[in-house]
Protein backbone atom coordinates (compact mmCIF):
# COMPACT_ATOMS: atom_id res chain seq x y z
CA UNK A 1 0.00 0.00 0.00
CA UNK A 2 1.13 3.68 -1.06
CA UNK A 3 0.71 6.38 1.77
CA UNK A 4 1.65 9.44 0.06
CA UNK A 5 -0.44 13.02 -0.71
CA UNK A 6 -1.48 11.32 -4.03
CA UNK A 7 -2.78 8.54 -3.19
CA UNK A 8 -5.01 10.08 -0.34
CA UNK A 9 -6.25 12.64 -3.22
CA UNK A 10 -6.97 9.48 -5.91
CA UNK A 11 -8.31 7.14 -2.85
CA UNK A 12 -11.02 7.65 -0.70
CA UNK A 13 -11.21 4.60 1.19
CA UNK A 14 -7.63 5.11 2.16
CA UNK A 15 -8.11 6.28 5.85
CA UNK A 16 -9.98 3.27 7.03
CA UNK A 17 -7.31 1.31 5.60
CA UNK A 18 -4.67 3.33 6.86
CA UNK A 19 -6.39 2.94 9.95
CA UNK A 20 -6.31 -1.15 10.06
CA UNK A 21 -3.02 -0.99 8.90
CA UNK A 22 -1.60 0.81 11.80
CA UNK A 23 -3.87 -0.05 14.28
CA UNK A 24 -0.98 -2.36 15.95
CA UNK A 25 1.95 0.03 16.10
CA UNK A 26 3.64 -1.73 13.11
CA UNK A 27 3.95 -0.20 9.73
CA UNK A 28 4.03 3.62 10.82
CA UNK A 29 7.34 4.29 9.85
CA UNK A 30 6.27 3.57 6.57
CA UNK A 31 3.94 6.03 6.83
CA UNK A 32 5.49 10.05 6.19
CA UNK A 33 4.05 11.98 9.32
CA UNK A 34 2.42 14.62 7.68
CA UNK A 35 0.55 11.88 5.45
CA UNK A 36 -0.58 10.34 8.63
CA UNK A 37 -1.77 13.60 10.18
CA UNK A 38 -3.71 14.61 6.61
CA UNK A 39 -5.25 10.72 7.25
CA UNK A 40 -6.34 11.30 10.75
CA UNK A 41 -7.71 14.15 9.64
CA UNK A 42 -10.14 12.57 7.03
CA UNK A 43 -11.13 9.92 9.76
CA UNK A 44 -8.40 7.54 9.85
CA UNK A 45 -8.83 5.92 13.12
CA UNK A 46 -5.65 6.02 15.53
CA UNK A 47 -4.64 3.65 17.99
CA UNK A 48 -2.80 4.68 21.27
CA UNK A 49 0.05 3.07 19.65
CA UNK A 50 -0.11 4.32 16.21
CA UNK A 51 -0.32 7.66 17.63
CA UNK A 52 2.76 7.40 19.72
CA UNK A 53 4.53 5.67 16.97
CA UNK A 54 3.75 8.83 14.62
CA UNK A 55 4.49 11.12 17.76
CA UNK A 56 1.31 13.17 17.83
CA UNK A 57 1.88 14.02 21.41
CA UNK A 58 -1.86 15.73 20.99
CA UNK A 59 -3.51 12.60 20.16
CA UNK A 60 -1.46 10.53 23.02
CA UNK A 61 -2.54 13.03 25.64
CA UNK A 62 -6.08 13.22 25.10
CA UNK A 63 -6.25 9.56 25.13
CA UNK A 64 -4.77 9.26 28.06
CA UNK A 65 -7.18 11.72 29.86
CA UNK A 66 -10.37 9.65 28.41
CA UNK A 67 -8.75 6.45 29.57
CA UNK A 68 -5.24 6.46 31.76
CA UNK A 69 -4.91 2.73 31.54
CA UNK A 70 -3.97 2.81 27.81
CA UNK A 71 -0.66 3.49 28.67
CA UNK A 72 -0.09 -0.28 29.53
CA UNK A 73 -2.68 -1.03 26.54
CA UNK A 74 -0.89 -4.56 24.24
CA UNK A 75 -0.63 -3.64 20.83
CA UNK A 76 1.48 -5.59 18.18
CA UNK A 77 3.18 -8.79 19.48
CA UNK A 78 2.46 -7.27 22.97
CA UNK A 79 4.02 -4.03 22.99
CA UNK A 80 2.92 -0.85 24.55
CA UNK A 81 3.08 2.59 23.45
CA UNK A 82 5.60 3.05 24.92
CA UNK A 83 7.37 0.01 22.35
CA UNK A 84 6.82 2.69 19.68
CA UNK A 85 7.27 5.76 20.76
CA UNK A 86 8.49 7.82 17.71
CA UNK A 87 10.20 11.36 20.07
CA UNK A 88 11.53 12.05 23.30
CA UNK A 89 7.85 14.15 23.93
CA UNK A 90 6.03 11.26 22.86
CA UNK A 91 8.54 8.96 25.30
CA UNK A 92 8.34 11.67 27.92
CA UNK A 93 4.38 11.82 28.12
CA UNK A 94 4.26 8.17 28.47
CA UNK A 95 6.08 8.00 30.99
CA UNK A 96 4.69 10.54 32.77
CA UNK A 97 1.50 9.26 32.53
CA UNK A 98 3.01 5.70 34.47
CA UNK A 99 4.56 3.36 31.82
CA UNK A 100 6.93 0.97 32.52
CA UNK A 101 10.48 2.05 31.37
CA UNK A 102 11.47 -1.49 30.93
CA UNK A 103 7.85 -3.08 30.08
CA UNK A 104 8.70 -6.56 27.84
CA UNK A 105 6.31 -7.37 24.59
CA UNK A 106 5.07 -10.78 24.76
CA UNK A 107 6.71 -12.02 21.30
CA UNK A 108 10.35 -10.73 22.18
CA UNK A 109 10.96 -10.22 25.75
CA UNK A 110 12.24 -7.12 24.58
CA UNK A 111 12.19 -3.34 26.47
CA UNK A 112 11.44 -0.38 24.59
CA UNK A 113 14.71 0.57 24.39
CA UNK A 114 15.68 -2.18 22.58
CA UNK A 115 12.64 -1.57 20.04
CA UNK A 116 13.39 2.05 19.15
CA UNK A 117 17.16 1.70 19.09
CA UNK A 118 17.56 1.06 15.15
CA UNK A 119 14.99 4.32 14.14
CA UNK A 120 15.06 6.23 17.04
CA UNK A 121 18.26 6.82 19.10
CA UNK A 122 17.74 9.85 20.56
CA UNK A 123 14.72 8.34 22.43
CA UNK A 124 17.27 5.18 23.88
CA UNK A 125 19.17 7.78 24.96
CA UNK A 126 16.45 9.59 26.99
CA UNK A 127 14.97 6.24 28.36
CA UNK A 128 18.28 5.32 29.58
CA UNK A 129 19.26 8.85 31.37
CA UNK A 130 15.20 8.30 32.84
CA UNK A 131 16.61 4.65 34.48
CA UNK A 132 15.66 2.54 31.46
CA UNK A 133 17.90 -1.10 31.98
CA UNK A 134 21.04 -0.75 29.90
CA UNK A 135 23.07 -3.88 28.20
CA UNK A 136 26.04 -3.45 25.70
CA UNK A 137 24.41 -3.79 22.41
CA UNK A 138 22.74 -0.42 23.54
CA UNK A 139 26.28 1.04 24.24
CA UNK A 140 27.41 -0.30 21.15
CA UNK A 141 25.03 1.50 18.87
CA UNK A 142 24.91 4.78 20.66
CA UNK A 143 28.80 4.72 20.70
CA UNK A 144 28.61 5.35 24.45
CA UNK A 145 32.17 4.43 25.66
CA UNK A 146 31.86 4.74 29.28
CA UNK A 147 28.31 2.77 29.46
CA UNK A 148 29.91 -0.10 27.83
CA UNK A 149 33.06 -0.02 29.94
CA UNK A 150 31.02 0.62 33.09
CA UNK A 151 28.53 -2.56 31.97
CA UNK A 152 32.07 -4.78 30.91
CA UNK A 153 33.60 -4.39 34.41
CA UNK A 154 29.96 -5.20 36.02
CA UNK A 155 29.71 -8.18 33.93
CA UNK A 156 33.23 -9.27 31.87
CA UNK A 157 30.83 -12.25 30.52
CA UNK A 158 28.58 -9.90 28.69
CA UNK A 159 31.38 -9.04 25.91
CA UNK A 160 30.82 -12.45 24.52
CA UNK A 161 26.77 -12.61 24.23
CA UNK A 162 25.53 -12.18 20.34
CA UNK A 163 22.48 -11.37 19.46
CA UNK A 164 19.92 -14.71 19.28
CA UNK A 165 22.79 -17.05 20.96
CA UNK A 166 20.75 -20.04 22.51
CA UNK A 167 20.00 -19.71 26.32
CA UNK A 168 17.19 -20.70 28.28
CA UNK A 169 15.61 -17.48 27.91
CA UNK A 170 15.12 -17.12 24.32
CA UNK A 171 11.92 -15.73 23.29
CA UNK A 172 8.72 -17.41 20.90
CA UNK A 173 9.99 -14.70 18.54
CA UNK A 174 13.78 -14.04 19.25
CA UNK A 175 15.12 -11.12 20.87
CA UNK A 176 13.83 -7.76 18.78
CA UNK A 177 17.38 -7.09 18.41
CA UNK A 178 17.45 -9.35 15.39
CA UNK A 179 15.35 -6.85 13.96
CA UNK A 180 16.85 -3.40 14.90
CA UNK A 181 20.71 -4.78 15.22
CA UNK A 182 20.92 -7.82 13.29
CA UNK A 183 20.61 -11.12 13.23
CA UNK A 184 24.06 -13.12 15.20
CA UNK A 185 26.04 -10.08 15.55
CA UNK A 186 28.17 -9.30 18.60
CA UNK A 187 28.22 -5.87 19.67
CA UNK A 188 31.67 -5.51 17.97
CA UNK A 189 29.86 -5.52 14.81
CA UNK A 190 27.31 -3.30 15.61
CA UNK A 191 30.35 -0.56 17.01
CA UNK A 192 31.74 -1.12 13.84
CA UNK A 193 28.69 -0.91 11.51
CA UNK A 194 27.37 2.52 13.70
CA UNK A 195 30.83 3.82 12.75
CA UNK A 196 31.92 3.65 16.55
CA UNK A 197 35.46 2.78 16.40
CA UNK A 198 36.30 3.57 19.71
CA UNK A 199 34.04 1.18 20.98
CA UNK A 200 34.77 -1.37 19.09
CA UNK A 201 38.64 -1.23 19.91
CA UNK A 202 37.36 -1.43 23.76
CA UNK A 203 35.24 -4.48 23.17
CA UNK A 204 38.73 -6.25 21.23
CA UNK A 205 40.52 -4.85 24.30
CA UNK A 206 38.24 -6.55 26.64
CA UNK A 207 37.13 -10.24 25.21
CA UNK A 208 38.43 -13.59 25.60
CA UNK A 209 40.19 -15.20 23.31
CA UNK A 210 37.42 -17.59 22.34
CA UNK A 211 34.87 -14.12 21.83
CA UNK A 212 37.60 -12.62 19.61
CA UNK A 213 38.17 -15.95 17.60
CA UNK A 214 34.63 -15.73 17.08
CA UNK A 215 34.25 -12.15 16.34
CA UNK A 216 37.27 -12.14 13.77
CA UNK A 217 35.35 -15.44 12.15
CA UNK A 218 32.01 -13.72 11.38
CA UNK A 219 33.91 -10.42 10.01
CA UNK A 220 36.06 -12.84 7.77
CA UNK A 221 38.95 -11.43 9.27
CA UNK A 222 41.31 -14.21 8.64
CA UNK A 223 44.76 -12.63 9.55
CA UNK A 224 43.46 -11.84 13.04
CA UNK A 225 41.47 -15.38 13.13
CA UNK A 226 44.29 -17.36 12.28
CA UNK A 227 46.85 -15.35 14.50
CA UNK A 228 44.62 -16.46 17.67
CA UNK A 229 44.01 -19.64 16.45
CA UNK A 230 47.73 -20.58 16.31
CA UNK A 231 48.01 -19.34 20.02
CA UNK A 232 45.23 -21.00 21.08
CA UNK A 233 45.64 -24.20 19.08
CA UNK A 234 42.94 -26.03 21.16
CA UNK A 235 40.04 -23.10 20.92
CA UNK A 236 38.13 -24.50 18.10
CA UNK A 237 38.09 -28.21 19.33
CA UNK A 238 36.43 -26.94 23.03
CA UNK A 239 33.98 -24.61 21.59
CA UNK A 240 30.57 -25.10 22.88
CA UNK A 241 27.52 -26.40 20.54
CA UNK A 242 26.19 -22.57 20.84
CA UNK A 243 29.14 -20.98 19.46
CA UNK A 244 29.57 -23.52 16.70
CA UNK A 245 25.75 -22.90 15.75
CA UNK A 246 27.35 -19.49 13.99
CA UNK A 247 28.56 -21.83 10.93
CA UNK A 248 24.71 -22.35 10.21
CA UNK A 249 23.47 -19.15 10.67
CA UNK A 250 26.31 -17.05 8.61
CA UNK A 251 24.60 -19.62 5.89
CA UNK A 252 20.47 -18.57 6.82
CA UNK A 253 19.53 -15.22 4.70
CA UNK A 254 20.43 -12.58 7.78
CA UNK A 255 23.59 -13.37 7.62
CA UNK A 256 24.72 -15.16 4.39
CA UNK A 257 28.49 -14.45 4.36
CA UNK A 258 30.35 -17.07 1.88
CA UNK A 259 34.38 -15.89 3.12
CA UNK A 260 32.95 -16.15 6.86
CA UNK A 261 31.66 -19.68 6.18
CA UNK A 262 34.70 -20.64 4.60
CA UNK A 263 37.06 -19.23 7.30
CA UNK A 264 34.67 -21.53 10.14
CA UNK A 265 35.13 -23.98 7.37
CA UNK A 266 38.98 -23.62 7.83
CA UNK A 267 39.27 -23.42 11.15
CA UNK A 268 38.00 -26.52 11.38
CA UNK A 269 34.27 -25.86 12.53
CA UNK A 270 31.85 -29.24 12.21
CA UNK A 271 30.54 -28.89 9.19
CA UNK A 272 27.11 -30.48 9.80
CA UNK A 273 26.29 -28.38 13.05
CA UNK A 274 22.82 -27.33 12.73
CA UNK A 275 21.18 -24.51 14.26
CA UNK A 276 19.51 -26.00 17.24
CA UNK A 277 16.39 -23.24 17.44
CA UNK A 278 15.07 -24.70 14.06
CA UNK A 279 17.00 -27.94 13.33
CA UNK A 280 18.46 -26.22 9.70
CA UNK A 281 22.08 -27.35 9.18
CA UNK A 282 24.34 -25.10 7.09
CA UNK A 283 23.30 -26.80 4.00
CA UNK A 284 19.38 -26.14 4.26
CA UNK A 285 20.32 -22.56 5.17
CA UNK A 286 22.30 -21.74 1.68
CA UNK A 287 19.97 -24.34 -0.16
CA UNK A 288 16.99 -21.45 0.75
CA UNK A 289 18.18 -18.67 -0.35
CA UNK A 290 19.82 -19.86 -3.50
CA UNK A 291 23.32 -19.11 -3.13
CA UNK A 292 24.44 -21.30 -5.02
CA UNK A 293 28.06 -20.14 -4.65
CA UNK A 294 27.69 -21.69 -0.66
CA UNK A 295 26.42 -24.76 -1.62
CA UNK A 296 28.65 -25.52 -3.83
CA UNK A 297 31.40 -24.69 -1.07
CA UNK A 298 29.58 -27.05 1.04
CA UNK A 299 29.45 -29.83 -1.23
CA UNK A 300 33.41 -29.23 -1.83
CA UNK A 301 33.68 -30.03 1.80
CA UNK A 302 31.83 -32.97 2.07
CA UNK A 303 28.30 -31.70 4.19
CA UNK A 304 26.43 -34.25 3.33
CA UNK A 305 23.14 -34.33 1.57
CA UNK A 306 20.76 -36.22 3.17
CA UNK A 307 19.96 -34.44 6.19
CA UNK A 308 16.40 -34.02 6.77
CA UNK A 309 15.46 -31.03 9.09
CA UNK A 310 13.22 -32.28 12.14
CA UNK A 311 10.31 -29.99 11.45
CA UNK A 312 9.71 -30.24 8.37
CA UNK A 313 11.11 -33.68 7.04
CA UNK A 314 12.97 -32.20 4.27
CA UNK A 315 16.19 -32.26 2.65
CA UNK A 316 17.87 -29.20 1.29
CA UNK A 317 16.75 -29.29 -2.17
CA UNK A 318 13.07 -29.46 -0.80
CA UNK A 319 14.25 -25.88 0.93
CA UNK A 320 15.53 -24.60 -2.40
CA UNK A 321 12.32 -26.22 -4.22
CA UNK A 322 9.87 -24.67 -1.68
CA UNK A 323 12.04 -21.26 -1.79
CA UNK A 324 11.97 -20.59 -5.42
CA UNK A 325 8.06 -21.66 -6.61
CA UNK A 326 6.29 -21.01 -2.76
CA UNK A 327 7.64 -18.22 -0.68
CA UNK A 328 9.61 -16.65 -3.37
CA UNK A 329 12.00 -14.76 -1.05
CA UNK A 330 15.02 -14.90 -3.00
CA UNK A 331 14.07 -14.07 -6.76
CA UNK A 332 17.63 -13.74 -7.30
CA UNK A 333 18.91 -16.91 -6.14
CA UNK A 334 20.17 -19.46 -8.62
CA UNK A 335 17.75 -21.89 -7.57
CA UNK A 336 18.13 -24.26 -10.78
CA UNK A 337 22.05 -24.60 -10.30
CA UNK A 338 21.47 -25.27 -6.39
CA UNK A 339 19.60 -28.09 -7.22
CA UNK A 340 21.93 -30.08 -9.72
CA UNK A 341 24.73 -29.12 -7.63
CA UNK A 342 22.28 -30.79 -4.83
CA UNK A 343 21.25 -33.70 -7.18
CA UNK A 344 25.07 -34.11 -8.28
CA UNK A 345 25.91 -34.60 -5.02
CA UNK A 346 23.31 -37.53 -4.65
CA UNK A 347 20.34 -35.68 -2.85
CA UNK A 348 16.73 -37.22 -3.89
CA UNK A 349 13.61 -35.65 -4.49
CA UNK A 350 10.27 -36.63 -4.15
CA UNK A 351 8.51 -37.25 -7.39
CA UNK A 352 5.72 -34.70 -6.43
CA UNK A 353 8.17 -31.77 -6.79
CA UNK A 354 8.33 -32.34 -10.50
CA UNK A 355 7.04 -30.11 -11.97
CA UNK A 356 7.91 -27.42 -9.97
CA UNK A 357 6.34 -24.58 -11.99
CA UNK A 358 9.48 -22.87 -12.51
CA UNK A 359 10.74 -23.09 -15.87
CA UNK A 360 14.83 -23.27 -15.05
CA UNK A 361 14.01 -25.41 -12.37
CA UNK A 362 11.85 -27.77 -14.18
CA UNK A 363 14.73 -28.12 -16.69
CA UNK A 364 17.09 -29.75 -13.84
CA UNK A 365 14.34 -32.03 -12.22
CA UNK A 366 13.51 -33.21 -15.41
CA UNK A 367 16.44 -35.03 -15.77
CA UNK A 368 17.13 -36.64 -13.00
CA UNK A 369 13.72 -38.03 -12.72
Amino acid sequence: MEFDLAALESNPALPELAGEFWASGFGADRVPVDVARKLVERGAPLSIHAAAAFGFVDHVAAMLARDPALVHAKGGDGCTPLHFARNVRTTELLLAAGAAIDARDDDHDSTPAQWRIDKAPDVVRHLLDRGASPDLFLAAALGDLELAERLIDDEPACVAQWIGRPSDRNAPGGTIYQWTLGFNSFAHQIALRKGHQEVFDLLVLRSDPQTLLLVNCVLARRAETFAIAREHPHLVAELPDAELELLARYCWETNSDMEAVRLMLDLGFPIAHVESRHGYSPLHNAAWKGNADLVDLLLQRGHPVDLIDPKYEATALDYAIHDCVRERRHPEGEFARVAELLLQAGCAYHASSYPSGDERLDAVLAGYR
